[in-house]
């Protein structure tokens, strides 16, 4: 251990190892060094900083004198886990931060005992689980923890924004909805921009996928049991079965994060579960319709309709103050129609592009499938 007087070098990935401190972090360090001097030793391994940039910058801001601690290490790998180790134990870690290091070492000791297992006929796997144990017991937890640690290590590696939110203290999971709902946003606007620019209505359907499906189906009340239900009027158009149902090339036109809107009867409402989980839907919550008067009935008189909502991978709301209940007038073309309110409703929580599947009729910013053709 010895005090230094020439400038040592800062190794650019060496430095990007270690946690930064908080702006107050920080300003309590410098502080402590300028009222009792720089007390711990600076670790380098020959003239390259290993540990101690933030004693470093200040020591040289101040004219402080400094002491270093040389140490030796066979290559950067070394030098690179030792780093990681030393900072393992430090106390002001934010958890991300001790996931991250925790996560680098098992990964980096995993691959070294990938290359001294090459002259093994069969790697059992036993090498990667004493790695996995050795470092739980050297830093107090679980072999799960070790091991989900490196899956972490390796995701945020890869990905910038989440090198730098672990650096600036961000909320991690934050960051990773952000920049989830940033790549689904672009694909939204590529199938847009598909939509928009397709010469005819089929080139739509081959090119461009929907973040956002409303489907009227014309169900078969045949398939109820019930031909000729009390009250109920003859629809004006062709209905299909629930086996045709089933066969909806839904999945096709869905993009892979989806939202689908199913509208339904209180009698089809088994139909209607059958029918998302074919389409590859997750059932979420169920949308009430409440008309201003009832109609007719067999057994209770109906003044409800349902919209069942299913997701499709994972796109959030884009607000979240909206209930499940809407009060509307009939729509105003004809058997079964539904009210403009249901699709202003939709277009203020969900993004397009917009499908709307055995679609009445026209609606600015929608693309139309499969017209049911009331009269």
């Amino acid at each position: 251990m010895k005090t230094i007087p020439v400038k040592l070098q800062i190794d650019p990935e060496f430095k990007r190892l270690i946690p930064s401190l908080s702006d107050d972090e920080y300003k309590q360090l410098e502080a402590n060094i300028q009222s009792e001097g720089c007390r711990d030793s600076l670790v380098v391994w020959g003239d390259v900083l290993i540990d101690g940039h933030n004693r470093y910058e200040i020591c040289n801001r101040h004219g402080i004198e400094f002491q270093v601690c040389e140490m030796e290490f066979s290559d950067r790998e070394e030098a690179k886990d030792w780093i990681d180790a030393n900072q393992l134990g430090r106390r002001n870690l934010t958890p991300d931060a001790f996931r991250l290091l925790l996560g680098r070492r098992y990964n980096r000791s995993k691959k070294q005992g990938q290359r001294t297992d090459l002259t093994s006929h069969q790697n059992d796997g036993k090498s990667t689980d004493r790695t996995a144990d050795r470092l739980a017991k050297e830093h107090g937890v679980s072999r799960p923890t070790v091991e989900r640690a490196g899956k972490f290590a390796e995701e945020v590696e890869s990905t910038p924004e989440l090198q730098e939110a672990v650096t600036e203290r961000k909320p991690i999971l934050q960051v990773k909805r952000d920049l989830r709902e940033r790549q689904r946003e672009e694909r939204r606007q590529e199938n847009k921009a598909k939509v928009e620019l397709a010469a005819e209505p089929s080139q739509v359907f081959e090119q461009a996928k929907f973040a956002t499906i409303v489907i009227d189906p014309p169900w078969d009340w045949g398939d109820e049991g019930d031909g000729n239900q009390l009250g109920r009027a003859k629809p004006d158009y062709s209905t299909m079965s629930i086996q045709d149902l089933l066969e909806l090339p839904v999945p096709t036109l869905a993009d892979d994060d989806c939202h689908v809107y199913l509208w339904i009867t209180n009698r089809s409402l088994p139909k209607g579960f059958q029918l998302l989980e074919r389409w590859g839907f997750r059932y979420i919550t169920m949308l009430t319709w409440v008309k201003p008067h009832f109609g007719m009935g067999n057994y209770f008189r109906g003044q409800t309709e349902h919209i069942l909502f299913g997701v499709k991978g994972s796109q959030p709301l884009k607000r979240k103050d909206v209930g499940t209940v809407f009060n509307a007038a009939r729509g105003k073309c004809g058997h079964s129609s539904k009210p403009e309110e249901a699709y202003e409703l939709i277009e203020s929580v969900s993004p397009g592009p917009y499908l709307e599947m055995f679609s009445r009729s026209e609606r600015a910013g929608w693309t139309m499938w499969g017209e049911n053709n009331a009269e």
